[in-house]
Order: C-alpha cells, then sequence, then structure tokens
C-alpha cells in the first residue's frame, strides 16, 4: 500500500512566490514614486570618482548559491542616473568629468566609500556608503537594496545607487 505524501497545493506555492517578488520589489517601486515628487531649481551634473573603485563588497552572514561576476560601478552608477533622470522632476546628468561651472548647473561629485552585502536565510540587504561633493561640502548618505529571493552583485549595487542619489536629491532638492 502506498502512502499518499502530503504536498503543498501549487496555489499555495504561488501565491508564496507573488507574496516575495512583490515585496522584494516594494522599496525600489517606492522610491519610484517618491521620486516622481523631487523638483530641483538646478541642473545637476554627476560625476563619478574613480576612486570608487576600490570599494569591494563585503560579505556577512550565510553563504551564497553561485556567484555573480563584479559590476562596473561606474557604468552601474551611470545606468542608476538615467534612471532617475527619467522619473524625477529633476535635470539630472551623468558626466564625465568636471565641466566649467556655472550659477545654473550643480556639479555633484560620487564616491563608493564602503558595500557591505549581509545576506541571512531570507533576504539579503546590501548598503553603500556613498560621499557626495558638492562645493567643496561632503555630504554623506546610505543607499540601501534589499532582496528576499535572489540578487545579483550589479542588480543590488545599481539599486542601491539609486536609492542613495535618491536619499542625497531628497536633501539638496525639495518636493
Amino acid at each position: 500500500m502506498k502512502k499518499k505524501i502530503n504536498r503543498p497545493s501549487l496555489n499555495k506555492i504561488v501565491c508564496i512566490g507573488i507574496v516575495i517578488l512583490l515585496s522584494a520589489c516594494s522599496s525600489h517601486k517606492r522610491i519610484n514614486k517618491e521620486a516622481s515628487k523631487i523638483r530641483c531649481n538646478k541642473t545637476i551634473h554627476f560625476i563619478f570618482d574613480e576612486d570608487s573603485n576600490f570599494a569591494k563588497i563585503e560579505y556577512f552572514g550565510k553563504e551564497t548559491i553561485g556567484d555573480s561576476p563584479y559590476p562596473n560601478y561606474k557604468n552601474t552608477f551611470k545606468n542608476s542616473i538615467i534612471e532617475l533622470n527619467k522619473i524625477t522632476n529633476a535635470e539630472i546628468e551623468f558626466k564625465q568629468k568636471l565641466g566649467l561651472p556655472t550659477k545654473s548647473v550643480l556639479q555633484v561629485i560620487m564616491k563608493i566609500e564602503k558595500i557591505v552585502w549581509v545576506i541571512s536565510r531570507s533576504s539579503a540587504v546590501m548598503t553603500a556608503d556613498l560621499s557626495f561633493y558638492v562645493d567643496g561640502e561632503k555630504i554623506g548618505v546610505i543607499g540601501e537594496n534589499k532582496v528576499h529571493w535572489a540578487g545579483t552583485k550589479k542588480g543590488n549595487l545599481y539599486k542601491c545607487l539609486k536609492n542613495g542619489t535618491f536619499n542625497f536629491l531628497n536633501v539638496i532638492c525639495f518636493k
């Protein structure tokens, strides 16, 4: 006589999967919604500090399954600026280098100081300590991204830099 094995229904598995996916995207969607409210009275040019390339990703917690390649930090930052420009009411651009100073353009140098990825059984949180230099003043912010299922270094860093830049814009712009 065969024993019947009790298995969760397919509907239950699908529902759990949807909840995980929605909760993983919720903070990123919140940023998109909130970013649309940001308004700046100047154009902002973001310049990537090449010293950021020395910031290695520090891992804490559980071991990961698989390994994704290290992202190109500069291109990842550039793409996060391009995305933020699409969703904000601020005129922001990525620039390769500093231009001539003007009254209508705010030039900002962004440097990645530290990246930490804490991996637990049910989630992974990446944080990046970022420094934004404006007119000789340093403004430190933290970018964060949390995933509940799976992530890559590039994908998490992209959302982390987008979050950090969003936090910076909240400091220097208005809603």
